[in-house]
């Protein structure tokens, strides 16, 4: 009986090997890659979803911006989508230790040494630099709210308004007065796709992970926000804003009230210093302040 058991342990032990622990030191490394590329693909689409709250879409339907802005006077900050995916690969998915720094490069086409993971069989690469932006997107939506409705009919009803009112004071009322200036499709979903190549990743002439993914399996990510575009603009752009939005700026810097408060001043002096305390919105100067300990309040020398 001793004869017929001897090499049994060897026996167990190579079946354990090479049936087990081959099998996860070749699995383990897949699957932290993969659950690494997931999370990676869920932070690409919170980035890009997030960079819609500082630029506006430079291509699209034309409700996609505030209808008093003019791109030709320089000072609405704008990027593509595609500017904004190729950004997001850039900046998320380098081989590097550190984070890229912004630059002028930033938006451009992801390079071949632009790449975060690597496959270990015949040296595919995990994924190809690029990838991911070209198969995202990223779409802008009429915003899915009862209240954007009424706000179109609002401004429909107020342009009509405001034609006439234009006639009265010679041609010289603001085009959005007693309008409200704001986007109805700048809700933006974004969908973040990463291929993953897997053709030459086989294990015993077969593929690695059967051949359901012998050609290329895929890592979604998805993500939305109702971006306005406000951060990166300039000092101009908030003031055409608070026109827009601030009753008494909206008032008070329109041309139109000026002709009725010196009609009316005519009659009533007083009327002509009537004031809608319009919002100013130029930049705190860089100067030094006198502060009062006592009621807490600064001011400028």
């Amino acid at each position: 009986m001793e004869r017929d058991c001897r090499g049994q342990a060897m026996a167990e032990f190579v079946v354990m090997t090479a049936g087990c622990l081959l099998l996860l030191f070749v699995l383990v490394p897949v699957v932290a890659k993969l659950s690494d590329m997931s999370y990676k693909a869920q932070e690409l689409a919170r980035y890009t979803a997030w960079e819609r709250t500082v630029w506006y879409n430079s291509f699209g339907a034309s409700d996609t911006l505030p209808s008093q802005i003019d791109t030709k006077d320089g000072y609405l900050a704008i990027r593509s989508d595609a500017d904004i995916l190729n950004s997001a690969e850039q900046r998320l998915m380098p081989f590097e230790a550190t984070t890229r720094s912004f630059s002028a490069t930033d938006i451009d086409q992801p390079t071949a040494s632009n790449k975060l993971w690597r496959w270990t069989h015949s040296g595919q690469s995990m994924t190809a630099a690029g990838s991911a932006a070209a198969n995202s997107s990223l779409k802008n939506e009429k915003t899915p709210s009862l209240a954007y409705d009424v706000l179109g009919v609002y401004n429909d009803v107020m342009g009509t308004v405001n034609k006439a009112l234009k006639v009265i004071s010679f041609g010289k009322g603001d085009d959005d007065f007693l309008q409200i200036a704001h986007p109805t499709h700048n809700f933006y979903k974004t969908a973040v796709d990463i291929p993953v190549p897997l053709t030459n990743g086989q294990f015993g002439g077969k593929p690695l992970l059967g051949d359901a993914f012998a050609n290329q399996l895929n890592i979604r990510a998805n993500s939305a926000v109702l971006a306005d575009g406000w951060v990166a603009q300039s000092e101009e752009h908030f003031r055409e804003k608070t026109d827009d939005f601030v009753l008494g700026t909206l008032i008070q810097e329109n041309p139109l009230w000026g002709v009725v408060r010196s009609v009316i001043g005519i009659f009533e002096p007083s009327f002509k210093d009537v004031n809608f305390a319009p919002v100013n919105t130029k930049p705190m100067p860089d100067k030094e302040v006198n502060c009062n300990v006592t009621t807490g309040f600064c001011y400028f020398k």
